[in-house]
């Protein structure tokens, strides 16, 4: 596995998820949120601004180093696991020989806090093709100010099939790490993000599960 920082010497087309329109936008949105070198607050995240990506996002919830479980999913990941991706753990998604290595860069979005974003492999089989994808994790903050919350998304390439994808990350890829300056985020109260909403706001088009347990 190699890691790269996101610094000037770096090409943006060689992090993984650079040249995905999905991902680039849905981590455009998250920035828009960022005031003050602070991390945007959970409950700022509004479903139709990010309608383009809703089937591939989700928000994880912090439960124990390491481990982190699905409390908003969209319809691809129900799709990749053949089931309902709400309150599962993110390993779930991975083969069991990659979930250390999972356990470890989830953590890290949380505990530095930093952007994740690392390409995806799935075996293939009979009758069903390989997969590749990408993951992106944005951490969010929650109420209290604690990085207990993470937005983000699973894009893929190819039909899901009939049965649950299983991934690991391909050997010698590159994993973007980017570790967050917070230390002169403001400690004055902030307001949520406004919707604004017109006559015109078009209603997302794409379906987002919650789970609000």
């Amino acid at each position: 596995m190699k890691r790269i920082e996101d610094t000037p010497h770096h090409q943006p087309g060689t992090q993984p998820g650079a040249d995905n329109p999905i991902l680039t936008s849905l981590e455009h949105y998250w920035q828009t949120l960022r005031r003050a070198r602070r991390l945007p607050l959970r409950n700022e995240i509004e479903p139709s601004q990010i309608d383009r990506a809703l089937p591939h996002a989700f928000i994880l919830q912090r439960v124990a180093p390491g481990v982190a479980r699905m409390r908003v999913a969209g319809q691809h990941l129900h799709d990749l696991l053949q089931m309902d991706a709400r309150g599962m753990p993110v390993s779930t998604f991975f083969e069991s020989a990659a979930r250390e290595q999972i356990a470890q860069l989830i953590e890290s979005a949380f505990q530095e806090p930093a952007i994740i974003a690392l390409p995806l492999q799935s075996p293939g089989g009979l009758l069903r093709p390989a997969m590749k994808g990408t993951m992106l994790l944005l951490p969010l903050n929650d109420e209290k100010g604690e990085t207990t919350r993470v937005l983000g998304a699973i894009v893929t390439d190819g039909q899901t099939g009939n049965r649950p994808r299983r991934f690991y990350v391909p050997e010698g890829a590159v994993i973007r790490h980017e570790t967050l300056c917070l230390h002169l985020a403001s400690t004055q109260p902030v307001t949520p993000a406004m919707n604004h909403k017109g006559p015109g706001a078009r209603r997302p088009a794409l379906r987002l599960v919650v789970d609000n347990s």
